[in-house]
C-alpha cells in the first residue's frame, strides 16, 4: 500500500512540473511576438472587415523606409505601409554627408619618381682635341664593343646615320637607377634622311673586362644626313651634294645632376636648375661670340681678319663663299637691309650678281680642294683681299662664317685647330656649355640628357623612364626642327635590356 502511494505522489509532482514548464515556454513565446502569430493577426482583421477581399500576400520583413517617420513593413499590413508612405511628408534636415578628399593621382613606380629629380647630362669636352681618352661622343663613327654591326632602316634597307655613343662604364653607378647596364656601350642611330617612319636604333652593345672595342666601317650607301635639307644646314654646303652622311664627332662627359622637387611634370627652367648646370659644366667666364667690331682695325676702322691664320683651311673659304653667295641671293630678293643703298636699280642689281659669281668661283675652288689642307700666307691673302672688297655684303655675315669654320676645324683637324690662338677658340666655346653667365642672367637651355625630366609633358611619362634627349643643337648638326628628340623605356624593359621596346617622340 505504501508503495502504490509513493508511485502516486512521484506521478503528481512530475506533472505539476509538466504544467510549470508548459506555462513558462508559453509565456516565453507571447513574449517573442512570433511572426506566425502576427500573420494570423492580420487574417482576422481581414475578414472582420472584407470576406471576399482577397488575402495579400506575404511579404518579406523590409528595411525601414523613411516618411517623416520609420516604419517597419512587418509591423502592419500592405496596406497600411503604402497608405503611411504617401501622407505628406516632413522635411528634415538631412545630416551632412561626410567629406571624401580628393583622389591622390597614383603614385609613379620608384624608378620613374627618381627619374624626375635627377639628369645624366652630356657635358662637351672643350676643345675636343684636348678630351681626355674617352669612349663617349656625339657624331662621328661609331667604335663598340663586341660584334655589333651598322643597323638599317627595316623599311627601306638603307643604313641609318649614327648620333652618338655612351660608354656605360663611365655614367656614376648611383645615376643608372639599378637599371642601366654598367657595362658596354649604348648607341643610337636615327633615319636622317627622313624615310618612312623616322627609322631608329637604340643598341646596348655588350662588353665586359678584356672585351676588344672596333671601329664599324661606315657603310659605302649612307645617305647625305637631312637628304635634300642639306644645304640649309650645313654651313659649307651650296647644294644637297655638298652635305655629309657623318655628323660632327665631339667627346662628352656624362655628368650627374641633383635636380629639386617639382610639382610640375617636366624639365623645370628655374635658377636652381641653371646653377646645377653651371656646377656640372665646371667652368668660369665663357667668352662671348664672335661679332663684327672682332673685324675691324686697331683703331676700329678697316675690314681685317679675326686673327692672322685666317682662313685656315679650304674648308673655311668655302663657308665664307657660301655665305656670300647667301647673303647675296638675299639682296637680291629683298631691299631690307639694302648694301648698297647709293645705287639705282640696275647698278645695285648689276653689283650683287658680280660678287654673286665671284663668291661662286671662290666656292668652287674650295671645293676641288682637300677641305682641311692648310693655306699659306699668300692663299690667305689673296682670299682676305678679294672678301674685303664687298665689305657691305660680307660684313653681316663673316662673324658667322668665321665662327663655323673653327668649330668645323676643331672637332674635324685636331692638328690645325691646335694652331689656333687660345683667344680664338675661346670664341666658340659657348655653343658646347651646359650653361653660361651673361649680362642677362645665366642662359642654361634643356641639355642633351638621360634618365631625366622630359622637355614638356607626355602621357608616357607615367609609364616609362626617358632614356635620352636630344635637344636641337646646329652646332652638333643636330638640326631637329627647333624641338628636341625623345627616346622612352618602361623600367621593367631597361631592367630586362630590352631595347627593341624603346619608343620615339618629338619635343
Amino acid at each position: 500500500m505504501l508503495a502504490l502511494v509513493a508511485i502516486f505522489a512521484v506521478f503528481i509532482i512530475s506533472a505539476l512540473g509538466l504544467i510549470a514548464l508548459l506555462w513558462y515556454w508559453l509565456r516565453q513565446r507571447a513574449l517573442r511576438e512570433p511572426r506566425p502569430r502576427k500573420t494570423k493577426k492580420v487574417k482576422r482583421r481581414k475578414a472582420a472587415t472584407d470576406a471576399t477581399e482577397p488575402e495579400p500576400e506575404s511579404e518579406p520583413e523590409g528595411l525601414p523606409q523613411k516618411s517623416g517617420r520609420s516604419r517597419l513593413i512587418s509591423a502592419a499590413t500592405l496596406a497600411e505601409a503604402e497608405a503611411a508612405n504617401a501622407l505628406p511628408s516632413v522635411d528634415y534636415p538631412e545630416p551632412e554627408a561626410p567629406e571624401v578628399p580628393a583622389a591622390e593621382a597614383p603614385a609613379l613606380p620608384a624608378p620613374i619618381t627618381a627619374a624626375a629629380q635627377q639628369a645624366i647630362v652630356l657635358r662637351q669636352h672643350f676643345p675636343p682635341n684636348r678630351a681626355a681618352q674617352t669612349r663617349s661622343w656625339l657624331g662621328g663613327s661609331p667604335v663598340l664593343p663586341g660584334n655589333a654591326e651598322w643597323p638599317v632602316n627595316p623599311v627601306t634597307g638603307k643604313p641609318l646615320h649614327f648620333l652618338l655613343q655612351l660608354d656605360l662604364a663611365e655614367v656614376p653607378p648611383e645615376a643608372g637607377l639599378g637599371l642601366l647596364p654598367s657595362e658596354g656601350a649604348l648607341a643610337v642611330f636615327l633615319d636622317l634622311d627622313w624615310g618612312p617612319g623616322e627609322a631608329f636604333r637604340v643598341i646596348h652593345a655588350q662588353g665586359y673586362a678584356g672585351t676588344p672595342w672596333q671601329a664599324l666601317d661606315v657603310p659605302t650607301n649612307l645617305a647625305m644626313a637631312y637628304g635634300d635639307e642639306a644645304a640649309l644646314v650645313w654651313p659649307w654646303a651650296l647644294t644637297p651634294d655638298h652635305g655629309t652622311p657623318i655628323l660632327p664627332r665631339w667627346p662628352v662627359a656624362p655628368r650627374l645632376i641633383a635636380l629639386p622637387e617639382s610639382e610640375t611634370p617636366g624639365w623645370q627652367h628655374t635658377p636652381a636648375t641653371a646653377k646645377a648646370l653651371l656646377d656640372a659644366q665646371g667652368q668660369g667666364d665663357i667668352a662671348p661670340a664672335l661679332d663684327n667690331a672682332d673685324f675691324h682695325g686697331a683703331d676700329g676702322q678697316g675690314f681685317e681678319p679675326a686673327w692672322y691664320g685666317y682662313p685656315q683651311d679650304w674648308i673655311a673659304v668655302q663657308i665664307a663663299s657660301a655665305a656670300l653667295v647667301r647673303e647675296a641671293d638675299r639682296a637680291s630678293r629683298t631691299v631690307l637691309h639694302d648694301p648698297y643703298p647709293g645705287l639705282d636699280e640696275d647698278e645695285r642689281a648689276a653689283q650683287i650678281k658680280a660678287v654673286r659669281e665671284e663668291a661662286q668661283a671662290w666656292f668652287d675652288h674650295a671645293l676641288n680642294n682637300p677641305a682641311l689642307a692648310p693655306l699659306g700666307p699668300p692663299l690667305r691673302k689673296a682670299f682676305w683681299d678679294w672678301i674685303s672688297t664687298h665689305r657691305a655684303l660680307a660684313e653681316p655675315v663673316i662673324p658667322e662664317a668665321v665662327e663655323a669654320a673653327i668649330e668645323t676645324t676643331l672637332h674635324a683637324s685636331p692638328e690645325e685647330a691646335a694652331k689656333f690662338p687660345e683667344e680664338i677658340t675661346a670664341r666658340v666655346a659657348w655653343r658646347h656649355v651646359l650653361a653660361r653667365r651673361t649680362n642677362e642672367g645665366v642662359i642654361a637651355p634643356p641639355p642633351a640628357r638621360l634618365l631625366a625630366p622630359a622637355s614638356g609633358t607626355y602621357e608616357l611619362a607615367a609609364t616609362h623612364l626617358l632614356l635620352l634627349e636630344l635637344p636641337d643643337n646646329p652646332s652638333l648638326g643636330h638640326h631637329f626642327g627647333g624641338g628636341a628628340l625623345q627616346w622612352w623605356i618602361k623600367p621593367e624593359d631597361l631592367a630586362d635590356r630590352r631595347f627593341e621596346a624603346v619608343v620615339m617622340t618629338r619635343a
